[in-house]
């Protein structure tokens, strides 16, 4: 990926090294539960190897999402070999509300990214990976399924630079990222006997900004306060789990 954008497996090390020598400034921030309409958000953590917390800051609910503002969740580096990594970590448990279970899982963020220089190249990236443990099932706790899984962003898959996406000496634009989790479909996949479907789901949200520059270039990428970091639960009620089941009781009397 760094190859295509101009930057040498160099450029690569000096990212590794820049992550691993930053000291682990950052303290971890426990945001306490939150009460949606129909599930609840319980735990919300934040932590960051790389920069002092917070990032995401603290979120807000209504209905059954939680939503995040982040204010200085950003990368910037400039000149011959800048390398900036801010890596931001969420974790958090989504317990539903009696009567209703967990269906799907949607993740979206967005934010904006600016590239400059005369000469030489200049990246920006967003990654986020996802990892999710579903650890209850109709209020039975089950071995936990994991899903493993990563954002898809658009535009230029969440990848940016002054020679792909110019031509310089400014690039400045918006980005977003989405994911949908189908919780019931993993049920079904691994062979999980339910009623209704999951009710307790942790879930571990790894998010990481990168920029690297070149001699005469700058960048700088951001997560942003409009449109930040959102989880939404899309729940079901039970009653329909029940109805699934009746009707399959009904045939079956008919046969």
């Amino acid at each position: 990926m760094f190859i295509r954008h101009g930057f040498t497996t160099t450029a690569i090390s000096a990212v590794a090294l820049f992550a691993c020598s930053t000291p682990a400034s950052a303290v971890q921030i426990n945001y306490g539960d939150f009460v949606g309409a129909t599930v609840d958000f319980l735990q919300v953590t934040e932590d960051s190897g790389t920069d002092p917390t917070p990032l995401y800051g603290s979120p807000t609910v209504s209905a059954d999402s939680l939503d995040f503002n982040p204010v200085s969740f950003n990368a910037f580096a400039t000149g011959a070999g800048g390398v900036d990594t801010t890596d931001g970590t969420l974790t958090l448990m989504m317990m539903s509300q009696s009567g209703n279970f967990i269906d799907k899982i949607k993740f979206d963020e967005a934010g904006d990214f600016s590239l400059s220089g005369f000469s030489g190249n200049a990246f920006a990236a967003v990654t986020a990976n996802f990892f999710l443990d579903i650890q209850e099932v109709d209020g039975v706790g089950i071995t936990p399924i994991n899903i493993t899984t990563a954002m898809t962003f658009t535009p230029s898959n969440g990848d940016f630079d002054l020679i792909n996406d110019g031509p310089g000496p400014l690039v400045d634009g918006t980005w977003a990222g989405l994911l949908m989790v189908d919780i019931t479909q993993a049920l079904i996949d691994n062979n999980v006997p339910f009623v209704n479907g999951a009710t307790k789901v942790s879930v571990t949200f790894d998010n990481t900004l990168t920029a690297l520059s070149q001699d005469g270039t700058s960048a700088f990428i951001a997560k942003k306060d409009v449109g930040g970091v959102g989880i939404t639960v899309i729940p079901e009620p039970a009653s329909l789990g029940l109805l699934a089941l009746g009707s399959l009781v009904m045939m079956g009397r008919r046969r």
